[in-house]
């Protein structure tokens, strides 16, 4: 049986539907005509797959992201276009968070509280920061780190306490480490209320981190020390971006807001959309997806005091799992393994089966089971990360 992070104990599996079953447990649904699924370039298997982050050294992907228990996990580096790893490690007790290069180093966090460096070119293990968590479940550190100003910052959260509840957040530490790059050495740490579940960014000569309880900070990136604070309903389940003077958020209860990096204050706040499950941020424009299946795309304030104008709203029926847009198109993938393209203009240019069926009354995946994990678009390709396995489907394929 597979180990639960504090995420999955809240969310859950979803509820095991009984639709199509009537009087006495038989279907008397015929199964239906399902379209095979487009074949994927190569396949990467494993648990718990993590987004792919490409790199000029090749693809970062984490498996176990999220995930803290027993089992044993891999960080490797994929050849982009056979899909075959260049190198791989391994973390014991706990998956890889979202990985990032800074020239030949790839700095990573893991479900056992700790935040390593590798050799980039090798896998080389170059040092490992301990926070010294004695718990068996929940706690980590899951977001990708930010490396400027000489220092490696990332969000840890741990438990000195060995049955630590990973439902209970205050049974953990959680606090922002700044490390230095070279050896790990740990130059300040600021606790904070919740977990920094998402990695930090650069702005206006701050470290903004947003924490799970919907607080978003401004760090000095010298000395820890919080210069503000300001509080958003929802979960930031995505990494906060930056464009021109503001730093957009982006939490799971549907708002958006443009938060003034100097200072904290909140411009151009805005909630076009209620229970977001995904998001993505391309090229001045954010999209956004919801449990209810709707898609929009806002065009984003790049001003203080700016605000946000809805380009468009697409309709996909199911609960989307994954955005993904660049100058090819726009893609959202729904948590039953369909795939749509979307027009500049909100339309729908194809819906593409990406997964197997493995039930009898219905094409695709469960869409209340969160198998579909994230989908990333570079360099001509695809890359979709599911609860099994993270695939590089032809780009150009899928959006002519």
């Amino acid at each position: 049986m597979p180990e639960w992070s504090r995420r999955d104990v809240l969310r859950g599996l979803g509820v095991a539907g009984a639709a199509g079953v009537l009087g006495g447990g038989w279907y008397l649904a015929e199964r239906p005509h399902c379209r095979p699924p487009t074949e994927p370039l190569w396949t990467y298997h494993g648990e718990y797959w993590g987004p792919v982050v490409p790199t000029e050294r090749g693809l970062l992907v984490p498996e176990g992201h999220g995930v803290t228990g027993g089992d044993r996990y891999r960080l490797a580096v994929l050849d982009p276009y056979r899909g075959q790893a260049n190198w791989t490690t391994v973390s014991v007790g706990g998956g890889f968070g979202v990985p990032a290069l800074r020239d030949d180093t790839v700095y990573v966090g893991t479900g056992v509280d700790t935040v390593r460096a590798h050799d980039a070119e090798t896998g080389r293990l170059r040092w490992e920061y301990d926070a010294d968590g004695a718990e068996e479940f929940g706690g980590g550190a899951w977001g990708r780190p930010l490396v400027a100003d000489g220092r490696v910052y990332v969000g840890v959260s741990h438990s000195e306490d060995p049955d630590a509840d990973p439902s209970d957040g205050g049974d953990y530490t959680h606090r922002v480490v700044a490390l230095d790059p070279s050896d790990g050495t740990e130059l300040w740490a600021t606790e904070v209320t919740t977990m920094v579940r998402t990695g930090a960014v650069r702005a206006a000569d701050v470290v903004v981190a947003a924490s799970e309880d919907g607080i978003v900070r401004g760090f000095d990136p010298a000395t820890g020390a919080v210069r503000w604070s300001v509080s958003l309903p929802g979960e930031p389940d995505w990494r906060p971006t930056v464009a021109g003077e503001t730093v957009r958020v982006v939490t799971t209860d549907g708002v958006v807001a443009a938060v003034d990096p100097a200072d904290g204050s909140v411009s151009g706040r805005r909630e076009p959309i209620a229970d977001v499950t995904a998001a993505a941020f391309d090229a001045g424009t954010l999209y956004l997806g919801g449990e209810s299946g709707r898609v929009v795309a806002l065009s984003a304030p790049v001003e203080t005091g700016g605000s946000w104008t809805r380009r468009w709203t697409y309709e996909a029926g199911v609960r989307v799992g994954a955005l993904a847009a660049d100058e090819s198109g726009t893609l959202v993938v729904d948590q039953s393994g369909t795939l749509h393209r979307v027009t500049d203009g909100g339309e729908r240019g194809a819906r593409v089966p990406l997964v197997e069926s493995d039930y009898e009354n219905r094409c695709g995946w469960l869409p209340d089971h969160e198998m579909l994990r994230a989908a990333v678009l570079d360099d001509g390709g695809l890359y979709v990360s599911s609860m099994w396995w993270v695939r590089r489907f032809s780009a150009s394929e899928l959006v002519s």
